[in-house]
């Protein structure tokens, strides 16, 4: 297509609820800030837990990303555990994820919030990774196109500004943790 432009390379690293203050400096000194890459044509962020994004932000080389791993459906106010896309862009991050397994399997986060979380964070000028795909009995079911259908469907509610802000993480939850692994025909 002429004149289209062509999207850099994606790479996130989620770091979930693990790393001490000293590992994540460790880890950000040691092997992030000496990765080499050409930022022209790959994006690379990162995702650490919510205390030590100020730091990361602050210490990863500054062709690297820092994004949060999660952002709350509501601005300031009396949401406790909560942070607002307001808070996050207050101390320069710029990225979030949502929708990622772990947030709609252990925290019961619906297709419905995690849209709403979606819309709310690119209203508010973040850009967001948003993680769908099916669990092991889903897959097995055969189920796999339906479940990733309703899981993207709202995203058609999308303003078309916002497709320039968003990067779709496909992340077969059947293959964390469980040793099987995804054929290339799948």
């Amino acid at each position: 297509m002429e004149g289209a432009a062509t999207r850099r390379i994606f790479i996130g690293g989620n770091w979930k609820s693990n790393n001490t203050v000293q590992q994540t400096k460790d880890l950000v000194q040691n092997t992030i800030n000496k990765l080499s890459f050409d930022s022209a044509r790959v994006e690379v962020l990162v995702a650490p837990v919510f205390t030590q994004l100020q730091w990361a932000k602050e210490n990863v080389s500054s062709n690297v990303y820092v994004g949060a791993q999660n952002v709350s459906l509501f601005g300031f106010g009396a949401y406790t555990g909560e942070i607002s896309a307001e808070a996050l862009k207050d101390i320069g991050v710029e990225w979030t994820i949502i929708g990622h397994s772990e947030r709609r399997t252990l925290f019961g986060e619906t297709d419905e919030v995690v849209l709403k979380k979606t819309t709310r964070a690119l209203e508010q000028g973040l850009k967001v990774i948003f993680c769908f795909g099916e669990v092991l009995a889903e897959r097995e079911a055969n189920q796999t196109i339906d479940v990733v259908n309703r899981q993207i469907s709202g995203l058609k509610s999308l303003k078309p500004e916002h497709w320039n802000n968003i990067v779709l993480a496909y992340e077969p939850v059947w293959a964390i943790g469980t040793g099987k692994v995804a054929t290339p025909e799948q």
